[in-house]
């Protein structure tokens, strides 16, 4: 999407069209040293200063398209800034955190963006249900219950990332899951 920028005439035009119609204003407009001209030659250098700019604006209101604003997507939808270098790898996380629901292969992702991989995702649990949730849900509706889940992770012999891995693992999964983390093996 482009958006061209015009010709300063052209915009001083348009400042015109926004101030009330009558003589008054025609004598404003012909007189150069009045207050209205002088606001709107001020006016102008910065209105098009921001025009030009406004296609890279357009750009950083997405994740998807960000660069300037990358740090304050993830501050505000992840909750840390992201040290990872490459900018395609934090607009990847970045767009996982905030998607709806979590399989397997959104996991192998995540653990891709960190050089891990997902061995294995395993309920190892099936919860046990006395009775029915009554804090605003239905009568006839489905239980709450807490999940835990097991991740094995290999990480590849690069483990610097863990506590970052684990912190987008955690907002990531969904708010009944209990995750237990276990890395090359075993080891928790």
């Amino acid at each position: 999407m482009g958006i061209a920028t015009a010709s300063p005439d052209l915009y001083e035009a348009a400042f015109r069209k926004l101030f009330p119609r009558g003589d008054y204003w025609d004598r404003q407009f012909a007189d150069p040293h009045s207050d209205v001209s002088l606001f709107c030659k001020v006016k102008l250098p910065e209105f098009i200063r921001f025009r030009s700019r406004m296609v890279v604006l357009l750009d950083e209101s997405k994740p998807q398209s960000s660069e300037e604003l990358l740090d304050e997507w993830e501050r505000v939808l992840m909750g840390f800034i992201s040290a990872m270098t490459d900018i395609q790898y934090r607009r990847e996380e970045l767009l996982l955190s905030y998607s709806r629901g979590i399989t397997r292969d959104d996991m192998q992702k995540i653990a891709g963006i960190f050089g891990f991989a997902i061995t294995d995702a395993r309920l190892p649990y099936r919860p046990a249900f006395f009775g029915f949730s009554h804090f605003g849900i239905g009568r006839i509706d489905v239980p709450a219950a807490w999940q835990v889940i097991h991740i094995s992770v290999n990480t590849q012999g690069g483990g610097d990332n863990i506590a970052q891995f684990e912190t987008v693992m955690h907002k990531r999964l969904l708010a009944n899951h209990i995750p237990y983390f276990f890395y090359d093996g075993g080891k928790s």
